[in-house]
C-alpha cells in the first residue's frame, strides 16, 4: 500500500541499521499475514492531471482529466503512449508492442509487473543475468542482479516453506536454515527490516500486494503468497495471472514483512483490476487509489502515465534510472 504518510521505525542491531516499515492513511486491515504496509519511500512521482490537461511528469508530457488524446485498449483502459525504459534498456513490458498477441500492451497486460519485465506471457521478468546466485535475492523489480545497487537483502534459506518434499519456492538447494547469514543481516533481521536505502529505491517499484523480493499475494485478498520467479526445469516462467491459484506453477513463498507493499480496499494490486463502488467519488474520480499528487491510472477513463512514468498497480511511478 502506498501510504499517504510514511513512518520509518528504526530497529537497532549490531549489524548495519535496518528499518521496519509502517504507515497510516488506510482504514482497513491488511492481508492475513498481519504485516504492516510500506510507503513509497520518497520516490519522485507525477502529479495528478488537472482539468484540460495540466502538465505532469517529466519530459514535457501532459496529462489530465479530459486532456488526453490517447487511444483506449480493452475495456476503455488508456494505452501507454511512450516507451518506458528500465535503467536505459527497453524490455517487452515497456516497448509499446503486444509481444504475446493477447490484445494488451505493456502496462495494460496483467502479466507485466513494471518496465523491468521482459515477458508479457508470464510474471517472471526473465531479465538477462537475473537468476544470479541460487537462493539469494535483492530488489526483484529493477534490472540489477545483486544488492550492491539497492541494499536489499533476502535469502530463500530463510523461508520456512523451504522444506520437503517440494522445498518451495526455489528448491532443495535452498533448504530452510534460520541461521543463514543474509548479507550483513540474520534471517530474522532481513525479514523484519530492510535499510532505508532499500525501501527508498525498491518499494516505489513494488506492486501493491507484493514484497521487494517478488513474493505476492495471489489470488488477491486470499492470504496466500506466491513467488513470481517460479520456473520449470528449463528456467521458463510458469506463474501467470491466469493460473495464479495453481501452486504447482506459482510456487508458495513467505512474504517479507519488512519490505512489503500491501493492498488497501481502494487500491489496485497484483491480480486485482477493479475497485468497489465506494472507492469512486461523485465526480467520477477515485478516493484512495493513489497517494496525493500521484496520478492514478489503469482504470477506464483514466489517462496514460506521462513520459518517464509507468502504471504500476494503478499509480504512475517514475521508471528506474
Amino acid at each position: 500500500m502506498r501510504f499517504r504518510r510514511l513512518v520509518l521505525v528504526a530497529v537497532i542491531f549490531a549489524t548495519p541499521a535496518v528499518v521496519v516499515v509502517s504507515g497510516s492513511g488506510c482504514s482497513s486491515d491488511e492481508s492475513e499475514t498481519g504485516v504492516t504496509s510500506s510507503g513509497t519511500g520518497g520516490s519522485t512521482t507525477s502529479g495528478t492531471g488537472g482539468e484540460g490537461g495540466s502538465t505532469s511528469g517529466t519530459g514535457g508530457s501532459t496529462s489530465g482529466t479530459g486532456g488526453s488524446t490517447s487511444s483506449a485498449g480493452e475495456g476503455g483502459i488508456a494505452m501507454p503512449t511512450d516507451q518506458a525504459p528500465c535503467e536505459s534498456h527497453i524490455y517487452e513490458c515497456g516497448d509499446l508492442l503486444d509481444n504475446d498477441n493477447d490484445g494488451l500492451v505493456d502496462s495494460q497486460d496483467p502479466n507485466c509487473t513494471g518496465p523491468c519485465d521482459n515477458t508479457e506471457d508470464s510474471l517472471y521478468p526473465d531479465l538477462p543475468g537475473m537468476t544470479g546466485a541460487p537462493c539469494m535475492a535483492d530488489c526483484f523489480w529493477d534490472a540489477g542482479n545483486g544488492s550492491g545497487n539497492d541494499d536489499c537483502y533476502w535469502d530463500h534459506h530463510c523461508d520456512p516453506l523451504e522444506v520437503a518434499p517440494d522445498y518451495p519456492p526455489e528448491g532443495i538447494e535452498c533448504a530452510y536454515d534460520a541461521n543463514t547469514a543474509v548479507g550483513p543481516l540474520t534471517c530474522a533481521e532481513a525479514s523484519q527490516g530492510q535499510s532505508e536505502e532499500c525501501l527508498d529505491f525498491c518499494v516505489p517499484l513494488t506492486p501493491n500486494g507484493c514484497d521487494c523480493f517478488g513474493c505476492c499475494e495471489l489470488p488477491p485478498e486470499s492470504g496466500k503468497f506466491v513467488w513470481l520467479q517460479s520456473t520449470d526445469e528449463n528456467n521458463v516462467g510458469t506463474c501467470t495471472i491466469e493460473v495464479m491459484d495453481n501452486t504447482d506453477l506459482c510456487h508458495p513463498c513467505t512474504v517479507v514483512p519488512g519490505c512489503y507493499n500491501g493492498c488497501g480496499p481502494c487500491e489496485l494490486c497484483m491480480g486485482k483490476t477493479t475497485l468497489p463502488p465506494e472507492c469512486f467519488d461523485p465526480d467520477g474520480g477515485t478516493s484512495g487509489q493513489c497517494p496525493p499528487d500521484v496520478q492514478a491510472c489503469g482504470l477506464p477513463g483514466q489517462d496514460p502515465c506521462p513520459q518517464g512514468f509507468y502504471c504500476i498497480t494503478g499509480c504512475c511511478i517514475a521508471v528506474p534510472t
